[in-house]
């Protein structure tokens, strides 16, 4: 490789930089409210009535870190990590995987679902942002529906507040020289 195309490389992946498809990946420290869950109504559980407790801790958050970045045609991505909330006697446990891609441009909003069969069951979280930049501010929405006969649970929803900061982080991606790869 000679000088010529070494500048060629460099100026194409400065142009790239400055040209791509937004900001390089956002890390945010997010706290979760997740008191609303201790107050659901009785449809939620199976008895038709909330279990009485006096075992209850107030005051807490849960404290996740997220990463949020534009992709292509207006998309933006989102890793949360997994997820698993009880609904009364319903459970919203689902694995995200790598990242959840967004579904509305103007206000992000990224719904990820999973469908299982024998009973027929539907777990749904869907996080929307009311506010995205050196802070974010939204909601999770959270629902659990079953059909479908024995073994199933009584379908709930339940929507959470996050609130969560900016964190300055640079994502390390190794990329190896090699002829193979």
């Amino acid at each position: 490789m000679n000088m010529r195309s070494t500048l060629y490389a460099v100026a194409a992946v400065l142009v790239g930089g400055l040209m791509g498809c937004g900001e390089q990946p956002r890390f945010y420290r997010v706290s979760i409210d997740r008191s609303p869950l201790g107050n659901l109504p009785g449809t939620c559980y199976s008895s038709g009535t909330p279990p009485a407790t006096d075992d209850r801790t107030v005051n807490v958050v849960d404290v996740s870190q997220w990463v949020l970045w534009d992709g292509v045609e207006d998309r933006q991505y989102l890793e949360v990590g997994d997820i698993d909330y009880r609904l009364g006697d319903a459970r919203v446990q689902l694995t995200s995987g790598d990242a959840i891609v967004s579904t509305e441009a103007d206000k992000p909003t990224f719904t990820i679902e999973r469908t299982q069969t024998g009973p027929n069951r539907t777990s749904r979280a869907t996080y929307t942002f009311d506010k995205v930049g050196e802070t974010v501010e939204g909601s999770i929405a959270l629902s659990s529906t079953c059909s479908g006969g024995t073994g199933c649970t009584p379908n709930c929803e339940a929507s959470l507040r996050f609130v969560g900061r900016r964190v300055n982080a640079d994502q390390l991606v190794v990329v190896p020289n090699g002829a193979s790869n």
